[in-house]
């Protein structure tokens, strides 16, 4: 999990009167282009160590959207009152397409 998908709508919601969450992915992202295993391997062959952290690789864009929204509204942190909505923009485009 990225740790930023819930403390940024917590610290929102609590000190900036944030009333509603958006969630925008955008196409044209290095993310999908590897997997954690891979990089996780490339990092522990150059160190010697193997990170303690993942790099949270993507995959399917609306199903990465759909996963963060789960765990934000999952969360007890964020406050579950406020609407959570969910995008992905298209780099080349322009164009901002919601996820359901």
């Amino acid at each position: 999990m990225n740790f930023d998908e819930i403390r940024s709508p917590a610290v929102s919601q609590r000190l900036l009167g944030t009333s509603e969450i958006t969630l925008i992915h955008h196409t044209d992202c290095g993310m999908p282009t590897f997997t954690d295993d891979d990089f996780e391997r490339s990092i522990q062959e150059e160190t010697g160590l193997k990170p303690a952290w993942s790099a949270e690789a993507l995959g399917v864009l609306d199903e990465d959207v759909r996963q963060s929204v789960a765990r934000i509204t999952a969360s007890p942190f964020v406050r579950r009152k406020d609407p959570v909505r969910s995008f992905v923009f298209d780099v080349a485009t322009g164009k901002l397409d919601e996820v359901a």
